[in-house]
């Protein structure tokens, strides 16, 4: 593959995921406006749980998929295996948690969230069909289709979510079920595009080809395990945060929302621009690494430059703080106003922080070292998890305990992730001295 073709299907998915994000920002406006406080609350609930299961069931297939069909595996047999596997992965669990969503909403300190699980168990089978097709296409250098679902994805979301929200928007409870449901339908209609999408031969090869499941195993597994650990975290926020403050606070559910139904919403736009950076710099440093050039001056590079758009944009992000959230999240409340200005204040070093941990992983996944990225995001989940438990426990800082605890968790998982990189090419280096020696002697 050419080095052009590399960099713009990197540019093509970095721009389709910026589009996504983008709407989703744009999606949360109204949304936090129809829903109140509360009601955005109880709709952010269920997904960090929900995240946790398509990983389970889907992330890392794309990629896992991808790298099968460049290798010059038969893509209709590589198709038909991830989606026998994961399809069936991806049922069990929609159906586990449309029988346990009372349960697991109530475990999560909310019953109220267990009609919004049970409306959203067949988008975790839906996402693992669509997965599998997105890995299909990619393992072409067709990025394109990925790209596209993403934002027809997002697109059927707000339109759906919109839409039913506005009609029940007196009924806050229905208006949250309504609003879940729309997630639901947006992946019935991503589904139907890439039914659309492959060709005829594609469907008679699943319905005749043997599937092979050993290689689908052996490369995604790796892959699933890295991803995982975000979700994870996520998730266990979900529980900490509200279990913890609903000991000495009564907004424990209001706070959860406006932390990740607002705050977060308004940060993930410039991290996803720092997201681009770590995705075009896998191809060029994994190109050199197999080459045996010098790669490390490259990752200097792309680590300077996200160090210097992250902080630019985290600054921007903490100065403007006020006027975001007042021109976006007006419906809050002066209680909720104030409490987001503060958390995004703070949040805006998680911009910084969570921008580099994603390009020091991107460059270390390049070199091949998946158990240092493995390694690294443990290390910053345990950090986190203690920190979370320890601070949120304390009444005067609230919910900025989740916050620190972010920051610190990503800095612990950069500070291992760089320390790898450094060792590395301190380790070439001196191999390379060692090498010319040899050669003089001999």
């Amino acid at each position: 593959m050419k080095k052009s073709s590399i960099l713009r299907g990197a540019f093509i998915l970095s721009l389709g995921g910026f589009i996504t994000k983008l709407l989703g920002a744009i999606y949360r406006i109204p949304l936090t406006n129809l829903l109140g406080a509360k009601g955005i609350g109880l709709y952010q609930m269920v997904f960090p749980f929900y995240a946790l299961l398509l990983t389970f069931s889907s992330t890392g297939v794309p990629s896992g998929m991808s790298k099968l069909v460049a290798e010059g595996n038969n893509p209709v047999i590589v198709l038909k295996s991830s989606i026998k596997t994961f399809g069936v992965i991806g049922f069990i669990l929609s159906l586990i948690t449309a029988i346990f969503s009372r349960q697991i909403a109530s475990f999560q300190g909310n019953e109220g969230a267990g009609v919004c699980y049970l409306i959203l168990s067949p988008s975790i089978f839906l996402v693992s069909i669509i997965s599998c097709f997105r890995g299909y296409f990619q393992g072409f250098s067709n990025m394109r289709p990925t790209a596209f679902s993403q934002v027809l994805e997002q697109l059927s979301k707000v339109a759906f979510g919109l839409t039913l929200c506005y009609m029940v928007r007196d009924n806050v409870l229905l208006a949250v079920s309504l609003a879940v449901l729309s997630v639901t339908l947006s992946e019935v209609i991503t589904l139907i595009y890439f039914l659309f999408k492959v060709k005829k031969q594609v469907f008679y090869g699943l319905l005749n080809e043997k599937t092979n499941l050993k290689p689908i195993f052996s490369t995604v597994i790796p892959m699933m395990a890295i991803t995982l650990i975000v979700p994870l975290i996520r998730t266990v926020d979900s529980f900490l945060i509200i279990n913890i403050i609903s000991n000495y606070s009564s907004k424990a559910t209001e706070l959860y929302g406006i932390l990740t139904g607002a705050v977060e919403s308004v940060i993930s736009l410039p991290i996803s621009l720092c997201y681009a950076i770590a995705i075009s710099s896998i191809p060029v440093i994994s190109r050199l690494k197999k080459s045996g050039e010098n790669y490390f001056y490259e990752s200097v590079k792309t680590i300077s430059i996200t160090i210097v758009l992250a902080s630019l944009l985290g600054v921007l992000t903490y100065i403007f703080s006020p006027l975001i959230i007042k021109l976006l999240y007006g419906g809050l409340g002066d209680y909720g106003k104030t409490v987001a200005i503060e958390t995004l204040k703070i949040s805006s070093l998680s911009v910084v922080f969570l921008s580099l941990m994603q390009t020091s992983v991107a460059i270390v996944n390049a070199l091949g070292k998946f158990r240092i990225t493995l390694l690294s995001g443990i290390l910053g989940g345990v950090f986190k998890i203690i920190l979370s438990i320890l601070l949120l426990s304390n009444p005067k800082i609230n919910i900025f305990g989740a916050i620190y605890s972010d920051i610190v968790c990503y800095f612990v998982a950069c500070f291992v992730n760089l320390g790898y990189i450094i060792y590395n090419d301190v380790k070439r280096r001196l191999k390379n001295v060692q090498d010319n020696r040899y050669r003089v002697r001999g």
